[in-house]
Parts: C-alpha cells; sequence; structure tokens
C-alpha cells in the first residue's frame, strides 16, 4: 500500500542534514485499496510494482526520488528534493524451497539462504534468524556493525563495515538483488559466476533476470543510484557466539607492530579485531577488543542493549551521558577527549562478554549521537603510519576526536570502500559537528597523500568526495565499470537515471 503524506522537511537520525521534501511516501505490505493482503510471491510483486509504478510517475513528473531506510547515514547520501520513499515498513524475511536453487549452487549453502525485504532491520533480520522459526534451525548473519537498527538494503547498499576479518563487510553476504527502476518490471541481480536462484523464481518474482559479475558488483554497494532495492537474497551460517576477551591495554609501539604483522588467525578462530586510541595520550596507551567465533553455549548473559534516545528538539546524545562537556568552552580538546574515551570503554566496548551476534551489536555509540563521525579506510599494512597521522591532525587542530578502528576482510564490490588489501582498517573520528569537520577531513586527506598512504571514505560518513578523491580512491578501472552498469541496469536511458541522482552523486562525479 502506498501512503503520500506530502512536502515537509525531514532530517536524519543523528540530525546532521535536513532535507526539503516535495512528498514523503511510505510503502508496506498492506493490500492496495479494495484489495486483499496477499503472501509470498504476490506480495514480493506487489510491492515491486508499487516501487516501480512511484519511479515511473517521478520521471514522468520530472521529480527526483531515494529510498529511504531508518535515516541512520550522516551524509546527504540518501536524501533528495523530491519524494523519499520509507521502505522500512517492509519487514518480510521469507525462506527459499529447494526447488529454487540451481543444481550448481552447493546443496549445503541453500539452507541458509534468505530472502529479505528491503526495510526489515538488522536487528529483526536478527531475531528472525537467531530464533530459527521458519527454517527449523537458528542461524545468523555472517558479519554486521555495531548497531541493529538500519535497514538491511541501507547497511548493503551503504557499505556497512563491522568487523570480520576473516569474512568482509554486509554487502558480501548477498547473493541476489531484486530492484526496481521504473522500467515497468523489476530485475534480479546475480553474479554471472555464482548463479543461485531458477528462472522458475525469477518468474514468479515477476522479474527479468540480469546475471553480470559487474553489474552485480556495483549494484550492491550503490547507496541508491541503481534504483529501489526491493528484496535481497542474504547467504547466512549456523548461529554462533563471539567470545569478547577482557578489553586490555596495548602501547602504541606495540600496536603498530602488530598491525603490520597481523595473523589472521591468531588467536583461532578470530573474527573481530578493534582498537581505539585517544591521540591526545601522553602514554601513548590504546585498548584493544578481540572477539573469538565460538560454538553456542547456553548461560551467558549478553550486554544489556543501548538504545538510541532522542530529545523533542532532535537531538540524540544519549540517555546516560552529560553530552554538555563537549561544549565547554573551560574544558580543552585533551581533556574532551579523553573523557570521550572513557565513556566508551565503560559504555561501548565489547568487554569479557559471549553472545550472539544479535545479542551484542545492538546499538550505536551514543555519546556522539548528534555529533558527527568522520570514517576511512586503509590498508591494515598502512594503519601504522595512519595512527601518527591522524593523531597529528587532530593535535594540530585542537579538536576533540579519539578513534575507533575496526579490521575488515576486503569486499568485492567495485565502490566497496573496504576493497583495500590485504585488510582493510577502517578509522572512525567522532567530531562536533560544524564547520572544522570538512577542514578536518581536507588536513587529514593532504597529510595522507603526502605519506603516500591510499585512502577510502566512508560512503555515510564522508560528504568531501569529489571526482578526483574518487578516481584516487577506486582507480579509473573501477570507477568506469561501475557507471557502465549502471547504464546497463538502466539500458542507457538518461532520464530514469537522472530520477535516482541526488547532490551527493553530483559531487562525487558519478550522476
Amino acid at each position: 500500500m502506498i501512503r503520500r503524506n506530502g512536502a515537509q522537511a525531514w532530517d536524519n537520525v543523528h540530525v546532521t542534514f535536513r532535507a526539503q521534501l516535495d512528498d514523503l511516501i511510505d510503502v508496506d505490505n498492506g493490500p492496495p485499496a479494495g484489495g486483499t493482503q496477499q503472501r509470498g510471491f504476490p506480495l514480493l510483486r506487489q510491492v515491486a510494482a508499487d516501487l516501480d509504478g512511484l519511479a515511473a510517475e517521478a520521471r514522468q513528473r520530472g521529480k527526483r526520488i531515494r529510498a529511504l531506510g531508518s535515516g541512520w547515514a550522516l551524509t546527504d547520501i540518501a536524501l533528495t528534493d523530491g519524494w523519499l520513499i520509507n521502505t522500512k515498513p517492509l519487514t518480510g524475511c521469507f525462506e527459499l524451497s529447494e526447488r529454487y536453487f540451481e543444481d550448481s549452487f552447493e546443496q549445503a549453502r541453500r539452507p541458509f539462504v534468505v530472502l529479505a525485504q528491503a526495510g526489515i532491520s538488522v536487528g529483526q533480520l536478527n531475531t528472525h534468524l537467531e530464533l530459527g522459526a521458519t527454517a527449523g534451525f537458528p542461524r545468523a548473519l555472517r558479519t554486521a556493525g555495531i548497531g541493529a537498527g538500519q535497514t538491511i538494503a541501507g547497511a548493503v547498499s551503504g557499505n556497512t563495515h563491522g568487523s570480520a576479518i576473516n569474512f568482509g563487510a554486509m554487502p558480501d553476504f548477498v547473493v541476489g538483488i531484486q530492484l526496481v527502476t521504473g522500467s515497468g518490471r523489476s530485475l534480479w541481480l546475480e553474479r554471472a559466476s555464482e548463479p543461485v536462484l531458477t528462472d522458475e523464481f525469477v518468474a514468479k518474482l515477476g522479474a527479468e533476470r540480469m546475471r553480470d559479475d559487474d553489474v552485480f558488483d556495483a549494484a550492491v554497494v550503490s547507496f541508491g543510484a541503481f534504483g529501489i532495492i526491493t528484496a535481497l537474497a542474504i547467504e547466512t551460517e549456523p548461529l554462533y557466539q563471539l567470545a569478547f576477551a577482557p578489553v586490555h591495554d596495548i602501547s602504541h609501539a606495540d600496536l603498530k607492530h602488530k598491525l603490520s604483522h597481523l595473523a589472521y588467525d591468531d588467536p583461532p578462530g578470530l573474527h573481530h579485531y578493534e582498537f581505539v586510541f585517544d591521540p591526545y595520550s601522553s602514554n601513548e596507551m590504546a585498548m584493544e577488543a578481540v572477539a573469538t567465533k565460538v560454538p553456542v553455549e547456553p548461560g551467558h548473559t549478553p550486554p544489556e542493549p543501548v538504545w538510541i534516545v532522542r530529545s523533542e528538539k532532535g537531538f540524540a546524545l544519549g540517555p546516560h551521558t552529560p553530552g554538555v562537556i563537549l561544549d565547554l568552552p573551560l574544558v580543552t580538546p585533551a581533556q574532551k577527549t579523553a573523557f570521550q574515551f572513557k565513556q566508551y570503554r565503560e559504555r561501548c566496548i565489547l568487554d569479557d562478554t559471549r553472545g550472539t551476534p544479535g545479542q551484542l551489536f545492538t546499538a550505536t555509540i551514543t555519546y556522539l549521537e548528534g555529533y558527527t563521525e568522520s570514517a576511512l579506510g586503509v590498508s591494515v599494512h598502512d594503519a601504522a603510519t595512519m595512527i601518527d597521522v591522524s593523531a597529528r591532525v587532530i593535535r594540530d587542530m585542537d579538536l576533540p576526536a579519539m578513534a575507533q578502528v575496526r579490521v575488515a576482510h576486503p569486499s568485492r564490490a567495485l565502490l566497496g570502500f573496504t576493497y583495500l588489501a590485504p585488510k582493510t582498517a577502517v578509522f572512525e573520528f567522532g567530531l562536533a559537528h560544524d564547520d572544522r569537520f570538512p577542514e578536518f577531513e581536507d588536513n587529514l586527506t593532504a597529510a595522507l597523500t603526502a605519506e603516500g598512504v591510499r585512502y577510502t571514505f566512508h560512503w555515510s560518513k564522508n560528504s568531501g568526495l569529489t571526482p578526483a578523491r574518487l578516481q584516487a580512491m577506486y582507480g579509473n578501472s573501477r570507477v568506469q565499470r561501475w557507471r557502465d552498469a549502471r547504464k546497463r541496469v538502466f539500458h542507457d536511458d538518461a532520464a530514469l537515471m537522472e530520477v535516482f541522482s541526488n547532490e551527493h552523486l553530483e559531487r562525487a562525479g558519478l550522476a
């Protein structure tokens, strides 16, 4: 069902961007006016037709549209001045019959593939998988970020990275994509090198098949530019727990040596690797969090979930932290950073605990809500240099900003910012949302360039993207393959591509 809410102002969860919309449009799984409730394939066809019809109408009326998930992106990557299509009510998750899998797709993998609608949140999907009610056995996502409020389509298409050091980022567990573009029919995308679902499945979905590695690897991280994702085929795995060792301190010198010689199987079963450092620290000590993947063992009490709490003004510092301290004029940047570092240790880092991914990864860094973050990926081989360079830039600018770093296996996505080999270290910096945020990014990237360090911007956290920076990050070949794939999806229809463009895409030189 489609519900139009009219022109209005809209801002994201973190209150870092505001858009003036021509219309905010809800699309849910309810029956159309005067119709009957659908289930299964008929429901998926109905939703795809509703969304495709909105895209076609937008083209006719000269409007731009963008799919809205949970509004977690800190940049304007998902914003539009036209119609924002709220897909969050699309929360279905479906099991797939054996009959729909290609013979070449391994038998053992089939029970772990589910079809999730775009709007289901990571938390809802975790519940569906871990309870195992429909499949008869529990499963888990292969990786996830620390939060559970993002929609699955938003998390995937924005390249949420997590910290699966031997797997990859969230786009890497996707094996199929249903996409609408306003062409009159949905598309079903897979890699040609890995056929998954049969012609019968695609026909029942009412879709047109496109098997193309470049198209898939472009569309999976395309931040709304390829159309509206309606559903994703996701490969999960048997339910597991992560055992986090007690957080311990490590000197910067030892940390740099470790990063330069990082062993990806030490300790055995290594899954999550993270460290946090204070750029102002006089003793140059960081804290390190390490988790191994272990079998499910009952009797472990997971940490309490941390919820985002927004005030009546839309500000969301979190219920436990006196955020006003970060704005006090008499408190030095070093003191403010030390406060953040302490709060992170007490409230956010996973310390000496054990649980399933759905029990552990439940929230964001609450004491930074309402501020913003900058996040850059570098090769783990450059992580030691990045520690020194970023700390120097922060100190030179007198910024209150600690750094949190997670390491992930390279992504297959063409514009996946976690593609840097042999592993990508993602450095995240909590900052005040003011004019010095872009200045920090400019200073940091200039310093990295001077050191010969290749970097990538987090799509949902960095807005200072230019065509020159894009080329430097990904190279001409990857960028051109992404552009060519977009043209193939839209059959080179410039008017349809314009429907799914926005300012962010134009600034990057991708529109």
